[in-house]
């Protein structure tokens, strides 16, 4: 007899409504919710899942989950919707966003162009007019270049910023641009490579020192906070690297453009480095640029 009262129960809850906050729920809703009273005053609401668009995508939705909702909240992209799935257009339909700040005016770019030849580090030595003249300063602190007369960091006939055989890791540093009165801020670096790049993730510890492992890393400071870096960038990083050459040296490397965007603050610095271990490993950086919108 026990069994089927508890089969009854079941049944008869499983078509009736179900209220949150309230005794009395409607007829016409299967799920009421009511707000809570504090004193006299009702206060409280419903927050739906809140998702990034990376997230939003991965969601594994079908034409039966028609009329799914979420909130797309996302710092990186600047999205900021409710969204519901179209399961019969296989699309989310966006209903209600706030305006997505779009990254549209210049704010610095260092094209490395109008300098002169080999303006940056020389096998310990300053080159050209550095650092007369430039927005930037070179750190090799960490890196040998006395060893040969190859080893440099510099810009270039053709107005890149070129890196040969630095025997440990070299850093290219901006100044702090302004950035305040943007509502988004956005930057990228273009990279290149030529030569037999490698690296052998087994052997991380000893990056800097190991006389093999080629890697690029992009970060940046807010405000004149901690750098945060970019990390595995398109995949073709690492936990501890924005890009990193192959396992077996091919003569190539993930180059192309490493951008960042949906920042804020007041400053903002940019901070490369990279590490090549012979004469004919180098890096070029080109068009570092910073972007803001409203």
């Amino acid at each position: 007899m026990i069994k089927y009262v508890f089969i009854f129960m079941i049944v008869n809850l499983s078509f009736s409504q179900v209220g949150i906050g309230t005794t009395t729920p409607s007829s016409a809703a299967v799920l009421h919710i009511e707000t809570a009273n504090y004193i006299t005053t009702k206060v409280g609401g419903f927050i739906m899942p809140v998702v990034t668009e990376a997230e939003q995508t991965s969601i594994p939705v079908t034409a039966a989950d028609d009329g799914l909702m979420v909130f797309v909240s996302d710092p990186s992209t600047g999205k900021w919707c409710w969204d519901i799935y179209d399961g019969d257009q296989a699309v989310w339909r966006s209903i209600n966003c706030a305006p997505v700040p779009v990254c549209n005016t210049q704010i610095y770019l260092e094209d490395f162009s109008g300098y002169t030849l080999n303006t940056g580090r020389d096998r310990r030595t300053n080159s050209g007019d550095y650092p007369g003249g430039v927005t930037w300063t070179v750190d090799d602190s960490a890196a040998d270049f006395l060893g040969q007369d190859n080893d440099y960091a510099y810009t270039n006939a053709t107005g890149q910023f070129e890196l040969n055989n630095t025997d440990g890791p070299v850093s290219f540093i901006t100044q702090a641009v302004t950035i305040s009165g943007y509502a988004t801020v956005c930057f990228s670096v273009d990279i290149d490579a030529s030569g037999n790049l490698e690296y052998d993730h087994s052997d991380h510890s000893t990056d800097d020192t190991n006389n093999q492992n080629d890697y690029v890393n992009i970060e940046y400071s807010i405000d004149g906070g901690a750098w945060q870096l970019v990390a595995n960038y398109g995949g073709n990083g690492t936990v501890n690297h924005t890009l990193v050459a192959p396992a077996v040296a091919d003569g190539t490397f993930p180059t192309g453009q490493v951008s960042v965007s949906g920042l804020s603050g007041t400053t903002l610095a940019i901070r490369i480095t990279s590490n090549t271990w012979a004469s004919d490993e180098k890096f070029f950086y080109d068009n570092i640029l910073i972007e803001g919108g409203n």
